[in-house]
C-alpha cells in the first residue's frame, strides 16, 4: 500500500511519523531510567515536591515516573515507540522501492526529498535536547 503513495507524500509521511517515535522514546525514556526521590543522592539539596521519580542527567535531573504507578502509560509510550519505528520502517522500504522502480520523480528529487526530511528532524532533535531535555538542579 505504501509503494503506491505519490513521491511527496511518502516523505511527508516520513516526517509525520518521526514525531510519535521522538515522543514515545522520551516517554519510555522517563519510565526505564527513572529512580525514586528517595534512592538519589541529593546531597542534602532537593527536587520539587510534586515529582515521584527523577532521570538523572548530567548533574541535573528530568521528571520521571513509576511504571509500577502507572502501567497504562509506560504501555501507551512504548506502544508509540515501536509501532512509529514499525511504520518508519515500512515507509523506508517504500520509498526504496521507489527509487529502484523508476517512480515519476527522479533520484535527485527523492535525495533532496529525504535531505528535507533530515533537516527537519535536526531542528526538532536540537530543540528537544536544548528545551526538554536540559533537566532541573537540585536546589
Amino acid at each position: 500500500m505504501l509503494k503506491t503513495l505519490k513521491f511527496p507524500l511518502i516523505y511527508a509521511i516520513e516526517l509525520l511519523l518521526w514525531l510519535p517515535l521522538l515522543a514515545g522514546g522520551y516517554s519510555t525514556m522517563s519510565f526505564v531510567a527513572s529512580r525514586p526521590i528517595a534512592a538519589l543522592d541529593l546531597h542534602g539539596r532537593s527536587l520539587p515536591a510534586a515529582w515521584e521519580a527523577a532521570v538523572p542527567n548530567h548533574g541535573r535531573f528530568l521528571q520521571g515516573y513509576l511504571i509500577a504507578r502507572h502501567p497504562a502509560a509506560f504501555a501507551l509510550g512504548l506502544a508509540a515507540l515501536l509501532g512509529s519505528a514499525w511504520l518508519l520502517y515500512r515507509v523506508q522500504r517504500a520509498q526504496a522501492w521507489q527509487r529502484g522502480a523508476g517512480s515519476n520523480a527522479s533520484p535527485t528529487a527523492h535525495t533532496i526529498a529525504h535531505a528535507c526530511v533530515f533537516a527537519a528532524i535536526a531542528v526538532v532533535g536540537y530543540w528537544l535536547v536544548m528545551r526538554v531535555l536540559i533537566g532541573v538542579e537540585p536546589v
